[in-house]
């Protein structure tokens, strides 16, 4: 069978691997998508990251075998399937934590998402595996662990009826918070370098769009809010100027989200304005197991049809096309058939 792997920085290829063989407590699921994540490309093009490196966790298939055991699901089903699940006893999982709980860090799927066949461990079927609804496109079931990503980060913070919260940032991560958003009833304002983004952001919900290096930003998050500035503002894309503009557009009292962090990064952060504005720096990582069920949940409601977010499908013999196209900024969302 065919697995995309990435043997040096940059570069990603299919190569011909054995097919994976169940064991108890398993399943196998052959690939029909598999979202190109940005971790994804984050350890594909970071010289950093150790090579050879495992990609790819935002699967969608159907199951090819059972374990020994396993009779929650049958041969045929469609499932979505992500890669992590902590241990439920730990210290972490007890406290809320569960995603920084060890296990949850070291579990995965083998050999990979952007693999034709992929088994699924043990530890993992009975809590990362969800049954996709008949009616549901296999495009839009694929957004169910970045959308559980993003309810994670939303059920990290505190946000009521009339709120104001500005996305920097309206690529495929920042419109799966746009609809959820829109749930909340708050009023969502988009901030983005890329006009076409900004449209689709309005098109999505967004009250208003700003163009970063056109716009002022700040005043304008300030104008829709009767001079506060926004209650949250969270960012998809996390550097020294989005930490600025943060900074400058969130209310005193308010929260800034970093949603999408690089290793190393260590943007400037003013601690006396954080301390004299009483402003929190709230991170979340990563989507727990609950999470997965209620974004397939979610992905079933009218005005869900996020699979409008993908720009490319490609063939895993042409996945390195897409990373590329990524990492050009030259695609929005990249998934790869099996």
């Amino acid at each position: 069978m065919k697995l995309l792997t990435c043997s040096r920085t940059g570069a990603v290829e299919a190569v011909d691997v054995p097919e994976p063989v169940v064991g108890p407590g398993e399943i196998l699921v052959r690939m029909a998508l598999c979202g190109v994540c940005g971790t994804d490309l984050m350890k594909v093009y970071d010289p950093d990251t150790p090579k050879p490196v495992q990609l790819g966790h935002e699967i969608v298939g159907r199951v090819a075998a059972l374990g020994e055991g396993v009779t929650r699901f049958r041969v045929g089903q469609r499932v979505g399937v992500a890669h992590h699940a902590p241990d439920y006893g730990s210290h972490y999982a007890r406290r809320g934590s569960p995603t920084q709980d060890p296990h949850f860090k070291k579990s995965n799927v083998s050999p990979g998402g952007f693999a034709e066949v992929v088994r699924v461990p043990a530890d993992l079927v009975p809590h990362t595996v969800v049954p996709i609804p008949d009616h549901m496109p296999d495009e839009r079931a694929v957004c169910m662990e970045p959308l559980a990503c993003c309810l994670r980060a939303l059920d990290r913070v505190t946000l009521r009826e009339g709120d104001t919260v500005l996305i920097v940032g309206v690529g495929a991560i920042g419109l799966l918070f746009l609809p959820l958003l829109r749930d909340r009833s708050v009023t969502v304002l988009a901030a983005d370098t890329r006009r076409e983004r900004l449209e689709a952001a309005t098109a999505w919900g967004a009250a208003e769009g700003f163009l970063v290096g056109a716009d002022d930003v700040a005043k304008g998050a300030k104008a829709a809010t009767d001079g506060r500035g926004a209650d949250l503002v969270l960012l998809t894309a996390t550097n020294a100027a989005t930490i600025a503009l943060a900074l400058d557009s969130v209310r005193d009292g308010g929260v800034i989200l970093p949603f999408g962090v690089k290793p190393g990064m260590m943007p400037p952060v003013d601690l006396w304005q954080l301390y004299r504005r009483e402003v929190s720096i709230t991170t979340s990582y990563s989507a727990t197991p609950e999470g997965l069920a209620r974004a397939m949940a979610i992905l079933a409601r009218d005005g869900y049809a996020l699979e409008k977010t993908i720009s490319h499908r490609l063939p895993i013999t042409r996945a390195s096309e897409g990373f590329a196209l990524l990492h050009d900024l030259k695609a929005s969302k990249v998934v790869i058939s099996g």
